[in-house]
C-alpha cells in the first residue's frame, strides 16, 4: 500500500485564486483578470531560493545529466509484491547471471565465514564487499570495517565495481562502531567519495550524492545548523533528498517555540532558511498553517541584521500576507535579483504607476542569466516523478516576469512591445500572445509582427495535434492565416498556413469563394456557395475559427471557459475601439458554423424554391444550427415551409440531408422560365388566335391577288 506525507499532498491541493492550471474551467490567461495579476506576486520556488545557501561540493551536473549512466533506486516488485533495495537491484542486473547468482546466495549467509567461503569464485571486490555486507547485516561492525578495508586495499583498477559502495559503507560504519569519534576519517572518506565520483568513478546508486546528505546529517546531530544547511542546500541541486531534507529542517525550526527559536535564528544560514521557507511555502501555510505565518515573519523582523540580510525575502513574504507597510519598509534594503525587481514592479503597480512597474520588470528580465532567455520552449514536467532541473525552474520565472512585463505593456497601450514579450514568454502564455493578435493588433500590424517571427521547422505530421507541443512561431502564423481569410485576404492567407493540408484547403476555400462571386449564372454561383459553405462548416476551426473566443482553436474547439461576470474588467478604451473592430460577425460559439449556414442560404436564394436544391440547402442551414442556434435553425425551416416543396425526405429535414441537385435546379429554372412565359401568354390566346387568323387571311388574300395579275 503506498503512503503519502499528508502535509505534501494537501499542499500539493492548495489552489489559490490566482493559480494558472491545465484544464478548461481554471484561469487561463493572465490578460482576463489584470488587477489580480498586477497585484498577486508568484511564489517563489523553494529548491531555487537555497541554491543561494549551498556550500561548495563536487560539481556532479555531468555525472547526473549523463544519458547511458546506469542509476538504481529502491522501487515496488509488483509482480512479487515486494520492495526491491537499489542494492539488490544493481547486484542482479549489472553482473552476469552466474556472479549474481552466487552474490545472492552469499547474503542468504549467516555468517561471515561460510558467505566468503560461497563467494571463493568471485573477484576480490565482490567477495570482500559482500561479505562486508553480511557482517553489516549482523551488526559485525568490526568485521565488516575490516573487510571494506580490504576492499579498497586492491589495487585500484580491480576495485572498480565496488570502490564507490565500499568507500560510503566504510563511512558508514565507523560511525556505527565509533560514533563522532572517527568523524575526521569519515569526512574524508566523504570527501574521497565525492570527488572521485565527479571525476568519473562509476556510482549507480548515487552515494555520492547520499554522502553529502550524510554529511549534513551528522553536523545537524552536532548542533551545526549552518553547515547541514549549506551541504542539504548543495545536495537538493541534484538530488530530491537535498529539498526535502532542507524542508524538514525548516518544519522542525518553524515549530519551535520562540524561546528556542529566537537563539537561532542569530545564525545567518538559519535565519536565511526561514526566511526562503516562509516566502515560498505560502500557499501550504497559509491553508494549514497561517497562525505560523505571521508568527515567523514576527520573529525574523525582531532584529534588525536579519531584516538587512534577508531583506528581499522578508519584503516578498510581508506582500504575500498583506502587509504592504512592512514591505515597502524593507524596499530601499532589497538586492538586485530577478525577484526584488519583480517586487519592486508589484509596489509600482499598487501605486499606479505603470510606467515605473515596466522598467522594473525590465531589469527583472535582464537579471537572468543569457541562456536562461534564450528558450521559447516552456520546461515541462514530463510526468509526477520526473524531477525538473533548476534551470527549467528559473527559466519558467523568467516567462512569467516576461509574461506579466507584457500585461503591463497591453495596459498602457504598447500592443507591439506587449505581443513582443508575451511571445517570448514562450507556450504557457499563448492565450495571452493571441488575445493582442487577434483582437487588439490591426491585421496590417499582425502581418508585419508575424513576418518578425519566421518558421524555422515545419513539425511532423505527428505533432499537430497535441496541445502545448506547437511551436508560437507556428501558432503565431496560423492565426494569421485564419484572420487573413476571415477577412478575405485567401491568397495572402495561404502563405502564412504552415500545413500543407491546411494550404490546399485553404487554395480550395478561395477557388469556391471567388466562383461564387464571378460565375456568371445563378445556379454556377449557387453551387460554388454550398460548396464553400461545407468547407467552411468542415474546416472552419482550421481554415477560419478564432484562436480564443468564440471558437476556442486552441483548444481544438473542446472546451470553453465558464462565463463568469465577476471577473469582468474596465479596459483602457482604445484597446475596447479594437475590439469592436475585431469583434466576429457572428458572435456565437462555433462562429463558422453560423457563417456557412448563412452561405448556404443565400445558395437557397440562388435557385428556383421549387426545386430539390432549395430544400436541400436550406436543410444543411437547418441542420448545422440545429443544436446550439435552435432559434436560427427553426427560422431556416420556417423559409423552406413557406416557400419551398414538398420533398420524399421533409421528416427528416435539419437531420438527414441529401446533396442539392444543381443540374436538377438548371433544368427546374428552365422550365419555370417557359412555364412562367405560357402563364403570361395565356389571357391572351383568343386574341392571339383571331389575330393569327386575321393573319393568315391577310396572307392568303395578297396571294390570290398576286396570282390574278400573273
Amino acid at each position: 500500500m503506498l503512503k503519502f506525507n499528508r502535509a505534501l499532498l494537501v499542499s500539493s491541493l492548495v489552489l489559490t485564486g490566482s493559480t494558472l492550471a491545465c484544464g478548461p474551467d481554471f484561469p487561463m490567461m493572465l490578460s482576463s483578470d489584470r488587477a489580480q495579476t498586477f497585484a498577486e506576486l508568484t511564489e517563489p520556488v523553494f529548491l531555487v531560493e537555497v541554491q543561494a545557501l549551498a556550500s561548495a561540493v563536487p560539481d556532479f551536473s555531468a555525472l547526473v545529466a549523463k544519458a547511458d549512466a546506469t542509476v538504481f533506486a529502491d522501487s515496488y516488485d509488483y509482480q512479487n509484491e515486494r520492495w526491491l533495495s537499489a542494492t539488490e537491484q544493481a547486484e542482479q542486473q549489472l553482473l552476469g547471471k552466474e556472479q549474481a547468482l552466487i552474490v545472492q546466495q552469499m547474503r542468504q549467509n549467516a555468517t561471515v565465514q561460510q558467505a566468503l567461503a560461497v563467494g571463493d569464485a568471485l573477484p576480490a571486490e565482490l567477495r570482500f564487499y559482500t561479505a562486508a555486507a553480511v557482517a553489516f547485516a549482523q551488526q559485525d561492525y568490526q568485521q565488516a570495517i575490516e573487510l571494506f578495508r580490504q576492499v579498497l586495499a586492491l589495487p585500484l583498477e580491480q576495485q572498480q565495481q565496488r570502490r564507490s559502495w565500499a568507500l560510503y559503507s566504510l563511512s558508514r560504519v565507523l560511525l556505527r562502531q565509533y560514533g563522532v569519534d572517527h568523524s575526521a576519517e569519515v569526512a574524508t572518506l566523504y570527501n574521497q567519495l565525492q570527488q572521485e565520483v565527479a571525476a568519473g568513478l562509476a556510482d549507480p546508486l548515487q552515494l555520492a550524492l547520499a554522502s553529502v546528505g550524510e554529511q549534513a546529517r551528522l553536523a545537524k546531530q552536532q548542533g551545526d545548523w549552518a553547515t547541514a544547511i549549506a551541504l542539504y542546500a548543495a545536495q537538493s541541486r541534484w538530488s530530491e533528498s537535498g529539498r526535502a531534507s532542507l524542508l524538514w529542517l525548516s518544519k522542525e525550526l518553524a515549530a519551535m517555540p520562540d524561546q528556542e527559536l529566537m537563539p537561532l535564528v542569530h545564525i545567518p544560514a538559519v535565519s536565511a532558511l526561514l526566511s526562503r521557507y516562509l516566502m515560498t511555502q505560502f500557499s501550504a501555510l497559509s491553508y494549514m498553517d497561517p497562525d505560523q505565518l505571521q508568527s515567523l515573519l514576527v520573529v525574523l523582523n525582531q532584529v534588525p541584521d536579519i531584516q538587512l540580510h534577508n531583506a528581499t525575502q522578508l519584503a516578498v513574504a510581508a506582500y504575500q500576507q498583506g502587509q504592504f507597510s512592512l514591505a515597502e519598509q524593507l524596499v530601499p534594503h532589497l538586492d538586485q535579483t530577478a525577484l526584488a525587481f519583480t517586487l519592486r514592479a508589484k509596489m509600482a503597480l499598487k501605486a499606479g504607476d505603470t510606467a515605473k512597474a515596466a522598467e522594473f520588470y525590465a531589469k527583472a528580465s535582464k537579471s537572468f542569466a543569457p541562456e536562461l532567455t534564450q528558450t521559447k520552449v516552456m520546461p515541462v514536467q514530463q510526468d509526477y516523478y520526473s524531477k525538473v532541473s533548476i534551470e527549467d525552474l528559473q527559466t519558467r520565472h523568467y516567462c512569467r516576469i516576461q509574461a506579466e512585463h507584457g500585461i503591463v505593456e497591453l495596459s498602457r497601450g504598447d500592443y507591439l512591445q506587449a505581443i513582443s514579450l508575451l511571445t517570448a514568454a514562450g507556450m504557457e502564455y499563448w492565450q495571452d500572445t493571441a488575445y493582442i493578435a487577434e483582437r487588439v493588433l490591426t491585421l496590417d500590424e499582425l502581418i508585419s509582427f508575424t513576418a518578425l517571427h519566421p518558421v524555422t521547422a515545419v513539425p511532423e505530421k505527428s505533432q499537430w495535434h497535441y496541445f502545448g507541443d506547437t511551436p508560437v512561431e507556428v501558432l503565431l502564423h496560423h492565426l494569421t492565416a485564419r484572420r487573413l481569410m476571415r477577412a478575405g485576404e485567401y491568397q495572402q492567407a495561404e502563405a502564412y498556413f504552415v500545413d500543407p493540408e491546411l494550404k490546399q484547403l485553404a487554395k480550395r476555400y478561395q477557388s469556391y469563394a471567388e466562383a461564387a462571386q464571378s460565375s456568371w449564372t445563378d445556379h454556377a454561383k449557387a453551387e460554388a456557395l454550398f460548396e464553400q459553405a461545407k468547407l467552411a462548416r468542415e474546416h472552419g476551426l482550421e481554415l477560419l475559427g478564432f484562436e480564443l473566443a468564440p471558437d476556442y482553436q486552441v483548444f481544438y474547439g473542446q472546451f470553453e471557459p465558464y462565463a463568469d461576470e465577476s471577473r469582468s474588467q474596465t479596459l483602457p478604451v482604445a484597446e475596447l475601439e479594437r475590439l469592436g473592430s475585431s469583434a466576429p460577425k457572428y458572435n456565437s460559439r462555433f462562429h463558422y458554423r453560423h457563417f456557412a449556414a448563412d452561405l448556404s442560404a443565400q445558395a437557397a436564394e440562388l435557385v428556383p424554391q421549387n426545386s430539390q436544391a432549395f430544400a436541400a440547402t436550406l436543410c444543411y442551414s437547418t441542420k448545422w444550427l440545429l443544436i446550439r442556434q435552435p432559434e436560427l435553425a427553426k427560422a431556416y425551416y420556417q423559409h423552406y415551409l413557406q416557400h419551398g416543396p414538398y420533398v420524399s425526405w421533409g421528416a427528416e429535414f435539419g437531420q438527414h440531408c441529401p446533396e442539392p441537385d444543381f443540374v436538377a435546379a438548371k433544368q427546374r429554372q428552365r422550365d419555370n422560365l417557359q412555364l412562367q412565359l405560357r402563364q403570361m401568354l395565356r389571357p391572351f390566346k383568343w386574341g392571339l388566335l383571331v389575330l393569327l387568323v386575321a393573319g393568315l387571311g391577310v396572307i392568303g388574300w395578297f396571294g390570290i391577288k398576286r396570282l390574278k395579275r400573273a
